[in-house]
C-alpha cells in the first residue's frame, strides 16, 4: 500500500493499492484540486520515486512554472530521470521544447492512435529506467493532467472510444507487460458527463474536491467517493500551506 502523504486520509484508507487507477475530480477551480495533485507529485518525488506526467492542459513552460510554485524542482528531477513528462499539449499545439526527460508524440495524434503513441513513449522512458536500475525500491506513478481536455480536443464520443482503445493497449503493449506497471491518477475537471461516468466505473478510487465560499473565506473539501472496502463517503476539510497540506476529517 502506498501513502498519499495526507495522514488522515492514509489512516482511513490504509494507503493506495499498487497498480490502482485513481480518478481525481476537481469540481471547481477554487477548490485547488489540481494544486493538491501537484503537492502529491512533490511528495512522491521528494521520496525518490518515479513519476510520469502526461501533460494535456498546459504549455510546457507554464507546467514547469506551476510545478515550481508547488515546490517541485522539475529541472532537477528531469535531469535525474526520476521525472518524465509526456507533453501532449506541445505535441498538439507546439512548441516542442527539446530537453532531457520530456517526450513528444510523433506525427499528428488522433484518438484512434493516441494510446499506442503514448505506449511507445512510455516504453522508451521505461527502457532508460531499466538500464539505470531505477525500478528497484521505488514506486512508479503516472499522472494525467487533465483528461477532460480530451473532450475539448476529440469530442465526447471519440473520447469514450479513446479510453476503450487505451485499456486494450495497456493490456497488450510491452511497455506495460515487459516493464513494471505504475499506479495511475487521471485528473478530471468541471462538470460530470458520460466520460466521467465511464471512468468512474473503471477505476479503483475516486476523489472529488469542492469549495464553499463563507463569510470567513473559502473552505475546501475532499470527498472519497469510491475506494476498496468503503460503503460511505468520508469527507475531509483541507488547507494548502507553503510546505504542507493540512487535512482533517469532518
Amino acid at each position: 500500500m502506498f501513502k498519499t502523504g495526507m495522514k488522515e486520509l492514509d489512516k482511513l484508507l490504509g494507503g493506495i493499492r499498487e497498480h490502482a487507477y485513481i480518478l481525481f475530480h476537481e469540481e471547481d477551480p477554487r477548490s485547488l484540486g489540481r494544486e493538491l495533485v501537484f503537492r502529491f507529485i512533490r511528495y512522491k518525488l521528494e521520496n525518490d520515486n518515479l513519476m510520469g506526467i502526461f501533460n494535456i492542459s498546459y504549455s510546457l513552460p507554464f507546467l514547469l512554472e506551476v510545478m515550481c510554485k508547488n515546490g517541485i524542482d522539475a529541472d532537477s528531477y528531469l535531469d535525474s530521470l526520476n521525472l518524465a513528462i509526456v507533453d501532449t499539449f506541445g505535441s498538439f499545439y507546439g512548441p516542442r521544447i527539446r530537453r532531457r526527460g520530456v517526450w513528444y508524440l510523433p506525427g499528428s495524434p488522433s484518438y484512434e492512435l493516441l494510446s499506442r503513441k503514448y505506449a511507445e513513449v512510455v516504453r522508451a522512458h521505461k527502457e532508460l529506467w531499466a538500464e539505470k536500475g531505477m525500478f528497484s525500491g521505488r514506486e512508479l506513478w503516472g499522472v494525467a493532467v487533465d483528461v477532460s481536455e480530451y473532450i475539448r480536443i476529440f469530442g465526447e464520443a471519440n473520447t469514450l472510444s479513446y479510453f476503450e482503445i487505451s485499456a486494450e493497449v495497456r493490456r497488450q503493449h510491452e511497455a506495460y507487460r515487459r516493464y513494471p506497471a505504475g499506479t495511475n491518477i487521471w485528473v478530471f475537471s468541471g462538470d460530470v458527463d458520460r466520460v466521467f461516468s465511464s471512468l468512474y466505473r473503471r477505476v479503483d478510487y475516486v476523489f472529488r474536491t469542492r469549495s464553499v465560499l463563507t463569510e470567513d473565506g473559502v473552505t475546501r473539501y475532499l470527498y472519497v467517493l469510491k475506494a476498496p472496502g468503503l460503503s460511505d463517503i468520508p469527507v475531509f476539510e483541507y488547507r494548502i500551506t507553503k510546505d504542507d497540506v493540512k487535512v482533517k476529517r469532518t
